[in-house]
């Protein structure tokens, strides 16, 4: 990402096909560097998301709330509805719906970075999340029903019915301890949804050590869905969905790297390096492979049933 001189060896599983980086770096927080998401996009006093909290407290802004409660509910309820709306506004509406989760759930984000989708979920109706990540700069601004911590995910309390980790799993130390955190954060009948790189998918096998979401050496472990369901045989929990949700980045991002060239230089899309016909190609590629299951990340959700 950021054209650091380093190489990192990674060792894969013969039974599940995991990988995971030989030895974490002593100095792992160096390959973060300031321009990383959850460092360049700081939930701030003076940002936006503050004067939008200090406008819900208002009675306008109680008005409006209760209008686009109400909207979401609706779109939570009717397929229909739901198709109309913006991809991803879908693909969220699809996570709540999926696990049965309503307005008033308490939901998790485990990894929320600079908090961005939990903004997004206050403004659309939900009324009790909270964010934790270990490199939150700043706790956040206060707003009813939204709360940010610093904190691990193993030393935080509380129980949810959905628990969320958006491309943060793969950052953790320890599968297993995580997975048992888990199990202790979602209450019996509730649901972990993550959303993950994939081992086994085109990508990796294609381009090996070039691959994008290989992401040396921040990304500790990268799993199968083998993988995933032995560690969650084992914490209680059973996978009950899985949907790709890849996109044209593994194939422009892994042909950046494969020709030495840093992603902080390669404008969005790869559009400062690449030509149209290439990022056109990607497209195409990452649809075809999203089809039939080979694209390199998906979005899992495991029941918890302990």
């Amino acid at each position: 990402m950021f054209g650091l001189p380093a190489s990192f060896d990674y060792v894969e599983c013969g039974g599940c096909g995991c990988l995971q980086i030989a030895r974490i770096p002593d100095d792992l927080d160096r390959y973060y560097g300031d321009a990383y998401y959850t460092r360049a996009r700081k939930v701030r006093a003076g940002s936006r998301n503050v004067d939008a909290a200090r406008a819900f407290r208002t009675p306008q802004g109680r008005l409006l709330r209760a209008f686009r409660r109400a909207g979401t509910r609706v779109r939570l309820r009717e397929g229909m509805i739901r198709r109309s709306l913006p991809e991803r506004r879908r693909d969220r509406l699809g996570w709540f719906r999926r696990t049965k989760t309503g307005l008033d759930d308490r939901i998790l984000d485990v990894g929320c970075g600079a908090g961005r989708l939990l903004w997004r979920l206050h403004r659309a109706g939900f009324s009790r999340l909270t964010g934790i990540d270990e490199r939150l700069e700043t706790p956040g601004f206060p707003a009813e029903g939204l709360r940010f911590e610093r904190v691990s995910l193993e030393r935080h309390q509380g129980r949810y019915r959905l628990v969320m980790a958006h491309h943060s799993f793969e950052h953790m130390r320890d599968p297993v301890e995580a997975f048992s955190a888990f199990g202790r954060l979602v209450e019996p009948g509730g649901h972990l949804l993550l959303r993950i790189p994939r081992a086994d998918s085109w990508a990796r096998r294609h381009y090996a050590g070039d691959w994008v979401q290989l992401d040396a050496p921040r990304h500790l472990h990268l799993h199968t869905r083998r993988s995933l369901e032995w560690l969650a045989a084992r914490s209680g929990f059973r996978l009950v969905h899985e949907v790709d949700d890849s996109g044209p980045f593994q194939i422009w991002g892994s042909e950046l790297y494969r020709r030495g060239i840093p992603l902080v230089e390669a404008g969005h899309g790869g559009s400062g390096v690449l030509g149209m016909g290439e990022r056109l190609s990607a497209r195409v590629r990452a649809r075809r492979l999203s089809r039939t299951g080979l694209g390199d990340q998906a979005c899992f959700t495991l029941r918890r049933i302990g």
